[in-house]
């Protein structure tokens, strides 16, 4: 009878163990999941900072139909071209009325005319059974906004007077562990663009 018990309070015991540590696991996964996203989103800003007013401007021309990508640049970790480690990986601004033929971009359902840049972002390493390097991707979703102080004259918009301007990036991940879960996320940073004598 003792041993019966013994056995209960240690299968018990156990279960609780192996619960906490299952629960520790997918929190850490989570943790690194977040900080790959808001790193991947702040990269995006701050290639944004550093470009040139024109391409920005051209970009955020939210009345122009066909309007270009921001130029941005990810890094492939997967190449051995050392020449080829940054690829081109363009991001659309909103508002957008549909999304642009082949940029894979997709609506946001909780805010019309704005839409998703979707990206599938590498965010770990590991060597499947065979010993071959596999990635683990990570899905994001990209909402770049890029307020201006637009001014209207006569029907047509001009240059905007205030050098100011805000750059916003919504991002969405999908965790692997939970995936019926979104999590979200935003990055903010104030642009000043002023020309010099």
């Amino acid at each position: 009878m003792e041993l019966m018990v013994g056995m209960f309070v240690f299968t018990l015991l156990s279960i609780g163990v192996t619960t906490a540590v299952i629960q520790v696991r997918r929190l850490a996964q989570i943790n690194m999941m977040r900080t790959a996203a808001t790193t991947v989103a702040q990269g995006y800003v701050e290639q944004i900072m550093s470009m040139n007013s024109s391409d920005v401007e051209a970009a955020s021309e939210f009345w122009v139909t066909g309007r270009p990508p921001l130029p941005t640049e990810s890094t492939n970790s997967t190449t051995t071209n050392a020449s080829a480690v940054e690829t081109s990986d363009p991001l659309y601004v909103s508002p957008l009325g549909t999304a642009p033929a082949g940029s894979g971009m997709i609506p946001r359902t909780d805010k019309p005319g704005d839409m998703w840049n979707v990206k599938h972002v590498m965010i770990d390493m590991y060597n499947n059974k065979a010993g071959t390097p596999t990635p683990v991707n990570m899905t994001m979703y990209f909402d770049v906004n890029i307020s201006r102080n637009w001014q209207q004259v006569g029907g047509n918009y001009q240059a905007p007077t205030s050098p100011y301007m805000l750059i916003q990036i919504d991002y969405q991940f999908q965790a692997t562990t939970y995936q019926s879960v979104w999590f979200n996320g935003t990055v903010r940073m104030a642009r000043t663009d002023i020309s010099g004598p």
